[in-house]
C-alpha cells in the first residue's frame, strides 16, 4: 500500500537516497522496485532478541537520514522513528505514538483506500496529486515460471483465465470453501473459464478442499518459492476473486480486475477507488463490538449472508463493464 507514495517520494527528489524498513516476509514486493535505493529487511521471528532490535536500529542509524516516514504507525514502527536519528520524523497523530514524532499528521477518520491514506501523509511535506496506482515490480525468471506453468497445465488464454484464492490466515476473513466450489464450477459452465486455485506458505490443503468439492475440474496452481512468481500467475489470469489478503492486493498492482469478499472488515480501507474494475461484497449487520470480538466471532453473519448467488451477479456485472470498456 506504501508503493504509490514511494513513486511520488522518487518524483520530487530525484537525486535522494531512500531507503525502506520492511519485515521479511513482505521483502519481495519491494526488493526490484525501481524508487528505492535500499530494502532494509526485519526478521520479527528475531524481535525478542533485544541485541537484534538494537542492531538493526544501529543499521538505520549509520545512514544518517534526513527524514523518516512512518507509514505504518505502530507501536514498534514509531520506536525505530524516534531512535532513527532523523532530524524530521512524520508519523500518525496516534495516542502517546504521536510523541516519537516531530512533524504530525492530523488523522482523517474518513474512510479511505489505504494507498490514499499513504499518500495524505506526504502533504505535510508539500507532495500531492499522485496517482494511486500499486506498483509490484517482479523477476523475469518469475515471469518464464508462469509462462512455463501454464504451458505445461494447457491453459489456454483464450479462454477466460479466473485466478481464485480462497485463503486467509484470519478466520473472520474467510468466505466458505463449499462456496467457492459452487462459484467456480458456475464459472466454468456460464463462461468456459479456466480456475487456477492459488494458495501461499501451509495453504495448499485449503485449495485441494476446493477442489474436493467441485464438479468439475480447476487448476491448482504449483508451489511458488516467492511473490514474484505468485505475482506472475496473477499476471496472466484476466480476473482475479477471493477473501480479502495480500494475494488480492497484489493481483491489483499487476493490474487485474478483482472481486473481493469481505468480512468484517472496511472495504473502502482495502479496494481501489476504481469500482468499475475493482468490486466487492461486504454485508452490513448489526453486530455491537465488532472489531473487539471479530477475532473470537463464531457467527460470522456478515460471510455467512453473501451467496454464492450475489457473487455471480457482481461476476456478470465487472465482465459487462470490461467488455464495454475495452
Amino acid at each position: 500500500m506504501c508503493t504509490p507514495a514511494l513513486r511520488a517520494l522518487r518524483s520530487r527528489y530525484k537525486d535522494t537516497y531512500i531507503a525502506f524498513l520492511i519485515e521479511k516476509e513482505s521483502s519481495d514486493l519491494l526488493s526490484l522496485n525501481p524508487y528505492l535505493n535500499e530494502v532494509i529487511v526485519l526478521d520479527k521471528k528475531r524481535y525478542k532478541n533485544p541485541f537484534y532490535s538494537l542492531k538493526q536500529i544501529w543499521k538505520v542509524r549509520k545512514n544518517s537520514f534526513d527524514l523518516v516516514i512512518d507509514f505504518l504507525g505502530n507501536p514498534r514502527s514509531a520506536y525505530f522513528s524516534f531512535l532513527s536519528g532523523a532530524k524530521h520524523r512524520v508519523g500518525y497523530d496516534y495516542p502517546f505514538r504521536r510523541y516519537f514524532y516531530n512533524m504530525v499528521i492530523k488523522n482523517d477518520k474518513t474512510p479511505k483506500y489505504a494507498a490514499l491514506t499513504r499518500l495524505d501523509a506526504l502533504k505535510i511535506l508539500g507532495i500531492e496529486n499522485y496517482e494511486v496506482g500499486l506498483d509490484f515490480f517482479i523477476s523475469d525468471e518469475a515471469r518464464l515460471f508462469a509462462k512455463k506453468f501454464f504451458e505445461e497445465s494447457k491453459i489456454d488464454s483464450k479462454n477466460l483465465l479466473v485466478s481464485i484464492s480462497p485463503t486467509s490466515r484470519r478466520r473472520f476473513r474467510r468466505w466458505a470453501l463449499e462456496r467457492y466450489a459452487r462459484l467456480a464450477d458456475w464459472l466454468i459452465s456460464q463462461f468456459n473459464a479456466r480456475i487456477i486455485l492459488v494458495w501461499g506458505p501451509g495453504e495448499r490443503g485449503v485449495v485441494e478442499k476446493v477442489k474436493y468439492f467441485m464438479k468439475k475440474n480447476p487448476i491448482i496452481s504449483c508451489k511458488t518459492k516467492n511473490l514474484f512468481e505468485l505475482g506472475a500467475i496473477l499476471e496472466r489470469c484476466h480476473l482475479h476473486m477471493g477473501n480479502d489478503n495480500g494475494t488480492k492486493h497484489i493481483a491489483v498492482a499487476m493490474g487485474k480486475p478483482t472481486i473481493t469478499i469481505y468480512g468484517p472488515a472496511s472495504p473502502i480501507s482495502w479496494t481501489p477507488p476504481d469500482f468499475s474494475r475493482h468490486k466487492f461484497l461486504k454485508k452490513e449487520v448489526d453486530c455491537p463490538d465488532c472489531d473487539r470480538i471479530k477475532h473470537k466471532c463464531t457467527k460470522l453473519s456478515c460471510l455467512d449472508l453473501i451467496t454464492v448467488e450475489d457473487v455471480q451477479k457482481t461476476v456478470v456485472q465487472i465482465l459487462g463493464e470490461l467488455k464495454d470498456s475495452s
